[in-house]
């Protein structure tokens, strides 16, 4: 299922490419003297660089693709969006400050500080609290484990830096994940991974940070509801999980009777969970990113046991 627009999941792709090939190109460019192990990846970009132009366009071009990936990644959090746009914001304006010969830049190191901030803080911002079957990359626990190894990388590279260790090489690994986590992000919302880590469409083994058993498993979400009652309904056999009913998008089911009676909506052929109002289809729609379903339309929702005006 595709929620990321494909402008988006070219950008998120180009960004470490760009990333990486602008500071192996630039390094095999400079005078004998530079060392990438020591050396920082300002430097190649540097007013006394060989050819800086290269490594701040890589660096620009990074920043713009940072801005496009959060603009598409829609199905994650808004604060998450913002902080990366906001750190591709401060990664343009790194590549706008180069660092002088000699002495430092006040501009250019604000920007890094802000930049490696908001790059390291922005996976626990968009994690996807609400309920998401295959974007796992935005799972609050994995995200929340990202942005403490981000922050620990730029203690190390501090750390190096001060004491004229291998700061080069940290800043590289560093940058190298910040880079290439917004990639990871849009890989797990149009579904790769999933199947090899157990987090299919269907049902999810991990939800927040509580084992769900296998997917196999997976009961149904209850909002606004009994959740025993609609338990129950899946448990004594009334309503039978997984499978394609039909040939459109949205499958509605027919009416479990119970104190508070709902029907089951497969999309895709997959348990999107209990509806109790037509309101509840459009809003599992969404979640799944489709915005503009018709429920009046047969080509794309069935309902089965009663049309859309059937809820008891």
């Amino acid at each position: 299922m595709r929620r990321v627009p494909w402008w988006a999941v070219v950008s998120s792709g180009a960004a470490p490419v760009v990333l990486i090939g602008g500071w192996v190109v630039g390094a095999a460019l400079q005078a004998p003297g530079y060392d990438p192990v020591t050396d920082t990846i300002s430097e190649l970009a540097g007013s006394g660089a060989a050819f800086p132009w290269l490594m701040g366009g890589a660096i620009g071009v990074l920043g713009v693709c940072h801005m496009v990936t959060a603009l598409g990644l829609r199905v994650a959090g808004l604060a998450g969006r913002v902080a990366l746009a906001a750190g591709g914001a401060a990664s343009i304006l790194v590549a706008c400050s180069p660092v002088p010969p000699s002495g430092g830049s006040m501009r250019h190191s604000t920007g890094v500080v802000l930049g490696y901030s908001f790059l390291a803080v922005w996976p626990t911002l968009a994690a996807y609290r609400r309920r998401d079957l295959s974007a796992w990359g935005l799972r609050p626990v994995l995200s929340v484990t990202v942005t403490a190894l981000f922050l620990l990388g730029a203690l190390w590279f501090l750390e190096e830096l001060w004491g004229h260790g291998a700061a080069g090489l940290v800043e590289r690994l560093l940058t190298t994940g910040q880079a290439v986590w917004p990639l990871v992000v849009v890989g797990s919302c149009v579904g790769l991974g999933s199947k090899w880590l157990g987090w299919g469409r269907q049902g999810s083994r991990w939800r927040g940070s509580r084992w769900r058993g296998p997917r196999w498993l997976a009961a149904a979400r209850v909002v606004h509801a009994e959740p025993a009652a609609v338990r129950d309904a899946w448990g004594r056999g009334r309503v039978q999980a997984g499978g394609m009913s039909a040939n459109t998008l949205v499958t509605v089911h027919a009416v479990v009777p119970g104190t508070r009676p709902f029907r089951r909506v497969e999309i895709q052929g997959y348990d999107a969970g209990p509806a109790f109002r037509p309101e509840d289809v459009l809003r599992l729609c969404r979640d799944r990113g489709f915005h503009d379903v018709n429920l009046d339309d047969p080509a794309v929702v069935t309902w089965l046991g009663g049309d859309a005006k059937t809820w008891a």
